[in-house]
């Protein structure tokens, strides 16, 4: 049977701006029945039941407010919460494991902090009656037989308590006044809170006002006030976005911490490593974003991954990608010789303020993906600046072949000059071919999702689809060297699968010179050719080593961090493994800390 899904975005439907067009052309309308029509405020209600799912709606809306969807056939878990007529619905939720910590991936807009919410009790299901508030003994029947109808009953009698670490801790600063030191005077649990705190290194900006921190600095406050919470159960909404690699590993150790201490996790998190790493199982919530989600049936960890990058479910009998995700292996050299070397520099010195870099001779080629890794404040950030051009006063020098390279940079911290433009006018102002030109439209628009927000005004977007669109934009510029600073931040799985894809198609298709830093390991490992290793003190000084094959640069890296991986045997990918494991143990003694077979 045909479930069909009629959504309405009450934010862009705007009949006062409109000649009504979705009842205007409507077939059924047009036969004289009445299924699309007005409410009160003005915003149009489509009839599911009525709805042939046409799509003819979809077409003529002049301000895309309205999406169609036809499944096959109703989902096989429940519906358990929607917004209101014609809105997002979520089917399932997430399965949690007392003592036990679990994964939820998926895209953004799927219904992840949908289903936190709910779990944590701070939104109650309405099991898509939104007429009605079922009773909680209706909410726990949909799951009976499994772990989640003993947890919703513990939830629903007040047998368990709950900590969150919300996905926008951006709005913190607004809750919270004064330094860091002010607040943390009020934790409850001191002995945790000592614990994570010297993990975290919180003295290093404690005196700091929280209106002042930075994003991984307000990142790790958020995370030690969750956890610093006397809860059962803690639930972790993308605790990794701002966190450098180090720092992840350090949340990895506190997350250890409370494990051994009986508590129970569960962790929505884009980085799949860390995922893969802590987690004895995941929930792959899948759908179209703002439309509908579902959560699938529990998997273990490895095979969920898999099946994800995989593109098929197994349990459910669901392809969700076209085609698969593969990880191939790379080249153990670096060529010294190629005939494509472009941009080059010499030993550099740069005094910043109080901070001091050093940089090695050093190259890059046309069609290269050049990947820089290191810590928060070690210099990232500077040393592309000053190939770039934004940093003019260093010692050393920066050339290429050409006498005056064209550059396109992508900055971590940005801003739109004109917040009010349309996403599809600052697009064609950068590229007046961006709609016209196939290979743009399907390798760069469609795959980050660019399509979808075309007619919407550059201040509505989310930090998602901002970051989106600066890629794009980025890329749509006419250069010859492309520079991406942590291009993944605030983007779901799948937008950094295809940024991967993109990345690496786009410099070896047009033999340009790519060079991005990312925090996101597997971004490296499926994108990257050579890698650029930073290591030093943070904010005091920086040593930047010369670019190496992606083995010895992986090898040199995870060193320091005391982390070793191997591979995957049915997709390639990387897999952190457990610390004093035999393999890790092995590949420590043997100085692999990075296998490409």
């Amino acid at each position: 049977m045909t479930v069909r899904i009629a959504i309405v975005d009450r934010d862009y439907c705007k009949s006062d701006k409109c000649n009504f067009e979705c009842n205007r052309f409507c077939p059924i309308v047009r036969a004289g029945n009445e299924i699309v029509w007005l409410d009160e405020s003005g915003k149009a209600v489509i009839d599911e039941q009525g709805c042939i799912g046409c799509g003819i709606c979809v077409e003529k809306c002049p301000f895309h407010a309205i999406d169609i969807v036809n499944l096959a056939s109703e989902p096989q878990v429940p519906c358990i919460h929607q917004y209101g007529v014609n809105s997002f619905r979520l089917y399932g939720l997430p399965f949690i494991r007392y003592g036990k910590a679990s994964g939820v991936i998926g895209m953004n807009g799927a219904g992840k902090s949908t289903a936190i919410n709910i779990l944590a009790g701070k939104l109650y299901p309405n099991l898509g009656n939104f007429d009605k508030k079922p009773e909680p003994e209706d909410v726990i029947s949909k799951f009976r037989g499994s772990e989640l109808q003993r947890y919703l009953k513990d939830l629903y009698d007040k047998k368990i308590r709950v900590s969150i670490k919300p996905q926008d801790i951006h709005e913190i600063p607004l809750i919270l006044k004064g330094s860091v030191r002010d607040v943390i005077k009020f934790i409850e649990n001191k002995d945790v809170f000592e614990h994570v705190s010297e993990i975290f290194k919180l003295n290093e900006f404690v005196d700091k006002k929280i209106s002042n921190l930075s994003g991984g600095e307000l990142q790790r406050f958020a995370i030690t006030l969750a956890i610093s919470r006397d809860a059962d159960v803690y639930f972790l909404d993308e605790p990794c976005s701002y966190l450098d690699v180090h720092q992840r590993l350090r949340l990895a150790h506190i997350l250890d911490f409370l494990l051994e201490r009986g508590k129970t996790l569960l962790i929505v998190e884009h980085d799949f490593s860390l995922i893969d790493y802590l987690c004895d199982t995941i929930t792959i919530i899948y759908g179209k974003p703002k439309v509908y989600g579902i959560a699938s049936l529990p998997y273990s960890t490895n095979a969920g991954i898999n099946a994800y990058f995989e593109g098929f479910l197994p349990h459910e009998n669901v392809r969700i990608r076209k085609n698969p995700i593969k990880f191939y292996l790379k080249s153990l050299e670096r060529v010294e010789f190629s005939p494509y070397k472009f941009l080059f520099w010499t030993n550099l010195k740069i005094d910043l303020d109080d901070f001091h870099l050093e940089v090695e001779e050093g190259f890059a080629n046309k069609g290269e993906v050049l990947g820089i890794v290191g810590p928060n404040g070690i210099g990232k950030t500077t040393f592309i600046k000053t190939i770039v051009g934004e940093i003019k006063e260093y010692e050393g020098s920066v050339y290429s072949i050409e006498e005056n390279p064209k550059m396109s940079y992508k900055p971590q911290v940005f801003k739109f000059e004109n917040e009010e433009l349309l996403v599809k006018d600052y697009l064609h102002y950068i590229n007046k071919e961006f709609d016209k030109n196939e290979w743009i439209v399907d390798e760069i628009i469609q795959p980050l999702r660019i399509d979808q927000i075309l007619e919407r005004k550059i201040s509505e977007l989310s930090g998602g689809e901002r970051q989106a669109l600066m890629v794009a934009s980025t890329l749509l510029r006419d250069a010859d060297i492309y520079v991406f600073d942590e291009p993944s931040a605030f983007l779901d799985v799948e937008q950094r699968l295809s940024l991967a894809k993109l990345l690496k198609k786009y410099a070896q298709t047009f033999k340009k010179l790519v060079i991005v830093v990312e925090h996101d390991l597997l971004i490296h490992d499926f994108t990257a050719d050579s890698l650029i290793v930073f290591k030093g003190e943070p904010a005091k000084k920086g040593y930047v080593l010369k670019p190496m094959s992606l083995k010895e640069g992986f090898n040199n890296f995870l060193k320091d961090l005391g982390i070793t991986f191997r591979r995957d045997k049915r997709t390639n990918r990387p897999r952190i493994n457990k610390p004093n494991s035999s393999l890790d143990r092995y590949q420590k003694e043997i100085g692999e800390y990075y296998y490409l077979e």
